[in-house]
């Protein structure tokens, strides 16, 4: 499964300092918690109290309020490392906080601890509730994008398997399309820089396997369309960035051996060896390139022009 980027914006990057949309970030520390901003908060200026506001207008809702009770039990599940551990405290912060604004993220960090558990149904079912709370959820939309289109989740007919990959498509462009609005806080330039590249090229990787996923579908054999769209999105997905996924490098392999394109199969399976040392991708990678240069050893030579 490919390294996520949610990881990245676990770890390296403070959590809240990237959201689009109503509550999708976890809430700024501070002495009197408040929600998120979005869709749930009012615009500014509004008022709470029923004095209305000038001019005798409808007083205006009142602002979503996180309790202190309420805060504390939402960094609590954010920063529990034990898997397990957080994921029922998810479902504890949601029983007891049904209606919280921040049930998007919380929902999130459900989906999190699924992937930390191997668990791939329970990731998606997380991670649907995540967006269903708030559609534009930028980490749950980079996480469902990977996740939808991955082999086991390809279940049920053709109808079940259509509507995945549509929902990972959709997930995939909003992510890329909001990728370009990040703009983290007292991050220095170059390092922004790099996370939008590597945010990228997880984006395109997921689109990769969308693509891939489509062109073998099909009952007459692969899709040379979406084939050569998978290719697109691979390639893209590795020459962005620094330091490419090998995960990608090995996928890019499958759609040239797909393809036909046994040279550029045998690089990138290649790459994908050098980038997973010592790894079980590494021994998967080695066997490709040595079953593509014994089918290319026993083809007949091109005809001479």
């Amino acid at each position: 499964m490919h390294k996520s980027c949610v990881s990245v914006l676990l770890a390296g990057v403070a959590i809240g300092v990237i959201s689009i949309g109503r509550a999708a970030a976890a809430p700024q520390t501070s002495s009197t918690p408040q929600a998120s901003q979005g869709q749930n908060q009012p615009a500014q200026g509004s008022q709470s109290s029923t004095g209305g506001q000038a001019g005798g207008a409808a007083a205006a809702p009142a602002k979503p309020q996180i309790t202190p009770d309420e805060y504390k039990a939402f960094t609590g599940l954010q920063h529990e490392l034990d898997p397990a551990r957080q994921a029922k405290l998810v479902d504890d912060f949601v029983t007891k906080y049904p209606s919280s604004v921040l049930l998007s993220d919380v929902y999130f960090f459900g989906a999190y601890a699924w992937q930390q558990q191997n668990d791939l149904d329970k990731t998606v079912e997380y991670g649907e509730k995540s967006l269903q709370a708030n559609p534009d959820n930028f980490r749950s939309l980079l996480l469902m994008a990977e996740m939808l289109p991955q082999p086991q989740e390809m279940k049920g007919g053709d109808a079940d398997k259509e509507k995945k990959l549509a929902e990972a498509e959709t997930d995939a462009n909003k992510a890329l399309h909001a990728i370009g609005d990040l703009k983290p806080p007292n991050m220095p330039p170059e390092q922004l820089t790099q996370l939008k590249a590597n945010l990228t090229a997880q984006v395109h990787a997921s689109l990769g396997m969308v693509h891939l996923q489509k062109a073998t579908m099909g009952l007459t054999g692969t899709d040379p369309e979406e084939l050569a769209k998978a290719e697109q999105e691979y390639k893209a997905a590795v020459t962005g960035v620094d330091k490419p996924n090998a995960e990608d490098y090995f996928r890019l392999g499958e759609v040239y051996r797909m393809e036909g394109k046994v040279d550029e199969a045998i690089d990138a399976f290649t790459q994908a060896s050098k980038l997973s040392q010592g790894s079980p991708l590494q021994g998967m990678a080695d066997q490709q390139v040595d079953a593509l240069r014994k089918q290319k050893a026993q083809s007949p030579p091109a005809a001479k022009q």
